[in-house]
């Protein structure tokens, strides 16, 4: 049977359309924010000389990263507020499980670039007075977060995929909003082919953006 396909029946649900995106951007951003906050201590704890900090920074990565997204976002939606008490509404649970995601893979990203930075840098650091901190904040950090942009690009890509994944604890993002349009419709082919190619828009940039950041920075190190 030939099937008749219908896009321009979706032309008035654009609004809900661009309600999605937003909310798929908004947690997205908010997740990855702190994620690159937290992943910052995280990743230097993975260097660290105390073994507790280094089994503590790897404990937290192993866990969260070996672990599938999806479940963690469901343990934090319906297991947390049990154990403490604490209502979170379902933005803000799978803002916490994003983030905390976010958090180990970034940590790991972090704990490379600064592990790329040549050891005699932090060595002229100490030689010039430098604390350890000092020498993490003002010569290695720096140089080490150029280097790990391009890895973030692609984590901030794979992140935006897996919000879909927080339809499922009812959070109003695209795959949710365009889920309703389906019950409306009874449109699924047009929906799901229209929503494909809204988030090939919307992460493909990044995409794009990481190899040739990461060969611009290649060409400033070899200049």
């Amino acid at each position: 049977m030939d099937y008749v396909w219908r896009f321009d029946i979706l032309w008035q649900y654009r609004d809900t359309f661009v309600l999605g995106v937003i909310g798929t951007l908004t947690l997205t951003g908010l997740s990855m924010l702190i994620g690159l906050i937290l992943g910052v201590p995280v990743g230097i704890g993975r260097l660290s000389k105390s073994r507790l900090i280094r089994f503590l920074s790897g404990a937290f990565v192993e866990v969260f990263r070996d672990t599938p997204i999806l479940v963690q976002l469901v343990w934090v939606f319906y297991c947390l507020p049990i154990l403490t008490g604490i209502q979170m509404s379902a933005f803000a649970s799978a803002t916490l499980a994003m983030a905390v995601h976010a958090t180990a893979y970034l940590a790991e990203v972090y704990r490379a670039g600064i592990a790329s930075i040549d050891r005699g840098q932090v060595e002229a650091g100490r030689v010039l007075g430098l604390s350890a901190w000092q020498t993490m904040r003002r010569i290695v950090l720096p140089q080490a977060i150029q280097r790990v942009i391009p890895p973030m690009l692609n984590v901030f890509a794979d992140f935006m995929k897996a919000s879909a994944l927080a339809s499922v604890i009812g959070v109003w993002e695209l795959f949710r909003e365009a889920s309703n349009v389906i019950t409306t419709t009874y449109r699924p082919l047009e929906v799901y082919t229209t929503m494909a190619v809204i988030y090939f828009l919307i992460i493909y940039p990044f995409v794009w953006a990481a190899p040739r950041f990461e060969a611009y920075m290649a060409q400033r190190r070899a200049a």
